[in-house]
């Protein structure tokens, strides 16, 4: 019998930095990194509303007719966020061409990759007309809405894959099933909230009125058209508030699951965070900063819901498996 020969110390310490590499790879990491660098570009893009700087490259896809744009803040700010919609447009493809060759088979999985190289050409098409539109709020609201719809189904597809599932058990059995209504009611009620606080801001309307939470001392609208918008987003931001008070209120008495349960509360906290910053919107006179935090609150309190639900749905699938 021979005797095994010795692997030298060098050759195992390599193959474990290439495993550890490999498994830096792996396609599940991927998915995730994909959803965070989505959720950056929205934040971003956010940047480049409250900046006004979304007009400053005047041409597309070039900037100024250059490859490489002059130095200016403003261009630089549109610039890199066009930049980065580039890298991260090819990081979407990716995900959507690794569930091709892994989840052919599971036509969730796979309709969502279907889903999300629809949304991103859309979205590609929109980005070029919303500089030809100079940015026009109706075009801007589209821009958010496909960016909104594009991160929830990566998301859907980066929950899917930490838990591999057999296609023909797919039954929605988690919380959305439980209480469709109100999960249901909560997803629209802030989704229009943030296309509504999407207008105030393309509008210049988040100084309609100068006190928070009375309107000019009072509780109705001025009747102007920016008090009107102003006065909807702050109505709907109640509306959405008690809604979704309803839905974690519920959740917490009703699910077990502790990812779940972390994530709706962390959705809630996030909420009252945004709402607080909304208030010192008014408070600090619109201050830059503020109301980046304040658009990168409202997209993270929609992905941390979408996380939350999307866990729900395959984690009482994976029971049902």
């Amino acid at each position: 019998m021979q005797n095994a020969t010795p692997v030298p110390a060098s050759t195992a310490r390599r193959d474990g930095a290439l495993g550890r590499l490999k498994a830096g790879f792996e396609f599940r990491y991927f998915a995730l990194f994909t959803v965070l660098v989505t959720y950056g570009l929205i934040v971003l893009g956010g940047v480049v509303r409250v900046t006004d700087s979304g007009t400053a490259c005047p041409d597309w896809p070039l900037c100024h007719g250059q490859i490489i744009p002059p130095a200016d803040t403003k261009v630089w700010i549109e610039f890199s966020h066009r930049l980065v919609a580039s890298i991260v447009g090819f990081l979407i493809l990716g995900v959507a061409f690794g569930v091709w060759r892994r989840y052919r088979e599971d036509r969730v999985m796979l309709g969502a990759a279907i889903a999300v190289v629809v949304l991103l050409g859309a979205q590609v098409l929109v980005g070029g007309l919303t500089v030809g539109t100079e940015t026009a709020a109706s075009v801007v609201a589209i821009h958010l809405t496909i960016a909104l719809t594009l991160i929830s189904c990566l998301i859907f597809i980066a929950v899917g894959v930490q838990m591999p599932l057999k296609a023909a058990a797919r039954r929605v059995r988690g919380i959305t099933s439980r209480m469709p209504v109100l999960v249901g009611a909560t997803l629209v009620g802030l989704f229009v909230l943030i296309i509504v606080g999407a207008y105030v801001s393309q509008f210049e309307a988040g100084l309609a009125y100068p006190d928070w939470p009375l309107f000019d001392g009072g509780l109705t609208s001025s009747g102007s058209r920016n008090g009107d918008i102003h006065y909807a987003h702050r109505f709907l931001a109640v509306v959405v508030g008690l809604l979704l008070t309803a839905l974690v209120v519920r959740v917490l008495r009703s699910e077990k699951n502790p990812v779940v349960l972390t994530a709706f509360a962390a959705a809630f906290a996030l909420f009252v965070t945004e709402v607080m910053v909304g208030a010192s919107n008014v408070w600090l006179d619109l201050a830059t900063s503020v109301r980046i935090v304040h658009l990168a609150l409202a997209s993270a309190v929609w992905a941390m819901l979408m996380f939350a639900l999307s866990w729900s749905h395959m984690r009482s699938e994976e029971a049902a498996d």
